[in-house]
């Protein structure tokens, strides 16, 4: 099934003021944690080992090393930051959503030096003309810098990334909101040297230094988080459409830190949803939890009443069969002869057509002796894929449900001579010959002698 609903308007963003504590839990992930936790490991490692000196003093070999060891963090870090820029500003909220990794922030850390150095430059000729002309020269780079950023992670140009007009074109997209972006910028870049300062004199240096590395690489972590989610609510205004909706995807990829549990909270969403007449969005947020979790049962029992609840015949059709499959492999064979029964009202012809799950929805079925539906399931299977490797052993399947169930042995028999005809050494040939022969001796003994 297509997900068309990821080609629907984006609507309904929280802004980003409203989101600051998520910024700051989003670091935390699995696959971003460790790299800030990596560095402050090594960095301390190198302290110790450096230290460590007969003279007593810092030796010059491993302080080489650690230079050189703090350039690839930093460049590793700033492209693990244009990533995330970059990825949030296509609405993907987890790691777990990224794209595919590829080499296209490979040079983003190089350029974004050469930004800093540039306007470094114009700051240093304006404050030799005058003094206050360098310090409004300062005020103004420091209020394009998030923007510059902003620019080069969306066009990875450098040219276009000290271009004034294309940087002051991102600050109009976002409007007065970007000075609060900028004050908030300001504050994390400040909250590194701020934890720095309250363990000054409280740690031991060693253990200092492994905070003061972590710090520094959280904080980046979450400024460009918060760059990227701005560019994301401002997109439309940017000129670029995301791929996900992160509002959606939100609810989607919040569920394991959720207080209650995650049928209780979908159920109060999609109450919710429904009361305020907005079933397309409940249904937008239960495919995206489906995404995560495509085997729940739950979930596509959600989705289905909402498309019942719609009454959009041609989208039940299409999802009663995957519907069907996610309740025969989740064990929910008891709702099997309620979704067919449902399907084949809307479409008394209506199959499933993926032949690689019919056996195993029919055999559900049975499991919960919804004899006739599993009958119907597997009727004209052996037509519609006569190659198949389950046809074998859906005709038995047949077979037994006919003559354990509906007493029509005439029928199983033509069945399993079948099968032992056209797939003699399969296993169910040899199942389909036991029951052949269980169904003779009772035909033969119940003749009158």
């Amino acid at each position: 099934m297509r997900d068309s609903h990821s080609e629907k308007p984006f609507s309904n963003i929280t802004p980003f003021w409203q989101r600051l504590p998520q910024f700051f839990l989003y670091p935390l992930q699995g696959r971003l944690i460790w790299h800030p936790a990596v560095y402050a490991l090594i960095g301390t490692g190198l302290w110790l080992l450096g230290n460590h000196d007969e003279d007593g003093g810092f030796s010059p070999f491993i302080l080489t090393i650690a230079i050189l060891v703090g350039i690839g963090f930093a460049i590793d870090l700033t492209r693990q930051a244009f990533r995330i820029l970059e990825q949030t500003s296509l609405g993907n909220l987890r790691c777990a959503d990224f794209d595919e990794a590829d080499d296209v922030h490979k040079m983003s850390p190089y350029k974004l030096l050469l930004i800093m150095i540039v306007q470094g430059f114009f700051v240093g000729v304006l404050a030799s003309i005058h003094p206050m002309l360098g310090l409004l020269a300062t005020a103004i780079a420091n209020l394009m810098l998030p923007a510059s950023i902003m620019v080069l992670g969306h066009t990875h140009s450098f040219t276009d990334a000290i271009n004034p007009v294309r940087v002051f074109k991102m600050i109009k997209a976002c409007g007065w909101p970007y000075l609060a972006l900028w004050v908030f910028g300001f504050i994390l870049s400040q909250c590194a040297p701020i934890v720095i300062m309250l363990f000054v004199g409280k740690l031991p240096l060693t253990v200092l230094i492994a905070v003061a590395i972590f710090a520094f690489a959280y904080f980046t972590l979450v400024s460009f988080n918060l760059m990227g989610y701005t560019m994301y609510q401002y997109h439309h205004e940017i000129g670029y459409s995301p791929d996900r909706d992160f509002e959606i995807n939100a609810l989607a990829s919040s569920r394991n830190n959720r207080p209650l549990s995650d049928d209780d909270i979908l159920a109060q969403q999609v109450g919710a949803l429904i009361r305020d007449g907005n079933i397309d969005l409940a249904m937008e947020m239960i495919w995206e939890e489906l995404r995560y979790d495509q085997f729940n049962p739950q979930l596509s029992a959600h989705y289905a009443k909402l498309l019942l609840l719609k009454g959009d015949k041609a989208k039940q059709l299409e999802y009663a069969p995957r519907h069907l499959f996610t309740l025969a492999r989740a064990g929910k064979a008891g709702r099997i002869g309620e979704a067919w029964q449902q399907a084949r009202r809307l479409d008394p012809a209506f199959r499933i057509e993926n032949p690689d799950h019919v056996l195993e929805i029919a055999a559900a079925a049975a499991s919960v002796r919804e004899y006739q539906i599993a009958l119907e399931i597997v009727s004209g299977f052996h037509k519609r894929a006569p190659r198949h490797k389950d046809v074998a052993a859906a005709l038995v399947l047949a077979g037994k449900l006919l003559s354990d169930h509906l007493r029509q042995d005439a029928r199983a028999l033509t069945l399993f001579n079948h099968v032992i005809a056209q797939w003699p050494g399969s296993p169910a040939a040899g199942e389909a010959q036991q029951y052949k022969k269980v169904i003779e001796a009772m035909t033969q003994g119940s003749q009158p002698a």
